[in-house]
């Protein structure tokens, strides 16, 4: 049996999620992660991903098993100490709060805008010796730090939505 620890998920509008689990899933700037109690510190930007949570049977019998709440984050930091996981982000949602039909919605309107618009990527800049260097592509972290209004960034938060709310996206 794994050893049971907090995890905060908090927005600007409200606490999304508090509560024991034994484990946290989730994508980061340095890729998939997974966090168990008493894990090493860590701190990192969240991608736009869905976080899986296994949280702690209520204890009413001794084959209770962890119950998984899936959330949607749409970006923010991870910070982890020996005794907690706190999650900030600028937009989550349980995935049971979700309006499947609304994300359908939205995907479909975001792919739509992503055919115009492509992929979010860094300024161009000149290098020392004055020449442009070539756009480049921000990685899923990035995109939903610094290109949140971007096509790109919308359609990882609608796939996400669905993926969180357990519906499959339409691709």
């Amino acid at each position: 049996m794994a050893t049971p620890f907090q995890v905060e998920i908090v927005t600007p509008e409200r606490v999304l999620f508090s509560g024991q689990v034994d484990e946290v899933s989730m994508r980061t700037d340095g890729g998939e992660i997974a966090f168990l109690a008493r894990h090493e510190d860590y701190v990192g930007a969240v991608d736009i991903t869905v976080a899986k949570l296994s949280v702690v049977a209520d204890g009413s019998g001794a084959d209770s098993e962890p119950t998984t709440v899936l959330v949607a984050l749409h970006g923010g930091f991870v910070h982890v100490d020996q005794e907690k996981v706190s999650i900030l982000v600028s937009v989550g949602e349980l995935g049971s709060e979700i309006d499947v039909d609304r994300a359908r919605r939205a995907l479909a309107a975001a792919e739509e805008r992503f055919l115009t618009e492509g992929p979010a990527t860094k300024p161009t800049q000149q290098d020392v010796e004055g020449e442009t260097t070539a756009p480049e592509r921000l990685s899923g972290a990035m995109v939903a730090l610094l290109a949140p209004d971007s096509a790109e960034a919308a359609v990882a938060r609608a796939k996400v939505r669905l993926e969180a709310a357990g519906a499959a996206s339409t691709n």
